[in-house]
């Protein structure tokens, strides 16, 4: 029997509700991005005080603003150099940690300390300046947005450059964790080869 044309009907409507159902999930999933409130966020504007422009800077870091907009090129490249900075130290720890744990067991002793024993050294270093150093810098909690998803959430009317540089506030917790387990691990694993080496 032919199918009738309201059962091409009915079933146009039912693909249509699974279609819609689908992109109201996609949506909840992936929410419009929402203005923040001016106590979430601050705009350090140019002007001609470069050092009340750094006192600026340090005041928003300190009090912990979600995302900081910094329209002076030369401080925002400055802010951009002292996160880099962080960055390097954490992720030579954790690439030269890995290094080591990964290689090592394959190696004997002899080798192992000759070779293994300056790249554990590089990740045991900037973990420790990492930790007894930058880790108290409030730029720690901060990572630089690149892609400027965060500029869509602060009104427009309080930007005055097309091009700021954007800070958004990061927990580095998990990072430190990270990278001091691998260093003490690496501690260990170098500390029994050389052990092994010498006795």
């Amino acid at each position: 029997m032919k199918p009738s044309r309201s059962h091409y009907t009915r079933l146009y409507y039912n693909v249509g509700d699974v279609f819609t159902s689908w992109l109201f999930c996609i949506l909840l999933l992936f929410p419009r991005s929402q203005l923040l409130d001016k106590t979430q966020y601050t705009v350090i504007h140019d002007s001609e005080d470069s050092h009340g422009l750094e006192c600026e800077l340090d005041k928003a870091l300190e009090n912990g603003y979600q995302l900081i907009v910094i329209e002076p090129v030369g401080l925002g490249d400055r802010a951009i150099r002292w996160i880099r900075v962080g960055n390097f130290l954490h992720k030579s720890t954790v690439l030269s940690s890995l290094g080591v744990l990964v290689v090592g067991p394959f190696l004997s002793p002899k080798t192992a300390v000759w070779s293994l024993l300056p790249l554990g050294v590089v990740g045991v270093l900037c973990a420790c300046v990492y930790d007894f150093s930058w880790q108290f810098d409030p730029c720690c909690k901060y990572q630089v947005d690149y892609k400027g998803r965060g500029l869509t959430r602060v009104p427009s009317q309080e930007l005055e450059s097309q091009s700021p540089v954007v800070l958004v506030q990061k927990n580095d917790k998990h990072r430190k964790v990270l990278h001091n387990f691998l260093a003490i691990f690496t501690t260990c694993v170098i500390g029994y080869k050389l052990y092994k080496y010498l006795y």
